[in-house]
C-alpha cells in the first residue's frame, strides 16, 4: 500500500504548486478518502477488556457486564469483532464462550441476553468439557455484516457454564470491536 501511495502522491497533478487544470477537486476528494480510510477504524472503535470477572453460572447463556460502548457503521455497515478471552469454572463440565451484539444496554453480569440481541457469528466461539480450575483460552475474529448504517449497537460477552458453578474471565480477556476499512 504505501508503494501505491508514494506513487500517487508524486505525480505533478498533486502539487499544489503547479497543480493540473481542475486537479483541486480531485485532490480533495481523493485526500479526503485517504483520511476517512486511515481514521474509521481507530475512530468508530470500541474495546472493553477484563482480568477477573467472575459469573455464576444457572446453566443458560448468561451476560458478563463486560462489552464496548456504542457504535454505529458508517462506511459498509459491517464491523470486525475480535474477542481473546480465557476462562476457568470451578468444576468439571462444558463451559462456553459468546459475544452478542444488542441495540439496547448491555445486561448486567449474570442476567440473561436482552430478547432480540444476537449472537455474533452464530454460536459460541470457544468451550467445551473442561476441568475444574484449568485455564481454557479462545479467540474470535469475525466479520459481522448487514448492519443498518442508521443505528448504534453495542458487544458484550457472555457465558454459558454448569448450573451453580463459577466461570471466571481471567487473563485481560478482551473485545474489540472497529468499522472495517
Amino acid at each position: 500500500m504505501s508503494r501505491t501511495l508514494l506513487e500517487t502522491l508524486i505525480p505533478q497533478h498533486w502539487d499544489s504548486q503547479k497543480p493540473e487544470t481542475g486537479s483541486g477537486t480531485q485532490r480533495v476528494r481523493w485526500l479526503q478518502s485517504v483520511t476517512d480510510l486511515f481514521n474509521r477504524p481507530v475512530i468508530n472503535r470500541g474495546t472493553a477488556t477484563t482480568s477477573a470477572t467472575a459469573v455464576t453460572a444457572n446453566g443458560s447463556v448468561q451476560s458478563t457486564g463486560v462489552g464496548t460502548g456504542l457504535l454505529q457503521p458508517k462506511r459498509y455497515g459491517e464491523m470486525t469483532v475480535k474477542a481473546r478471552v480465557t476462562f476457568n469454572v470451578n468444576s468439571a463440565g462444558p463451559a462456553f464462550v459468546h459475544v452478542y451484539r444488542t441495540l439496547g444496554a448491555i445486561p448486567a453480569n449474570g442476567a440473561a441476553p436482552n430478547g432480540g440481541d444476537v449472537v455474533v457469528g452464530g454460536d459460541a466461539f470457544m468451550g467445551g468439557p473442561t476441568a475444574s480450575g484449568v485455564n481454557q483460552c479462545g479467540t474470535l475474529s469475525f466479520l459481522d455484516t448487514g448492519l443498518d448504517q442508521t443505528k448504534s449497537y453495542r458487544y458484550y460477552l457472555s457465558v454459558k457454564g454448569p448450573n451453580g458453578n463459577t466461570l471466571n474471565l481471567i487473563n485481560s480477556s478482551q473485545l474489540l470491536v472497529m468499522e472495517r476499512s
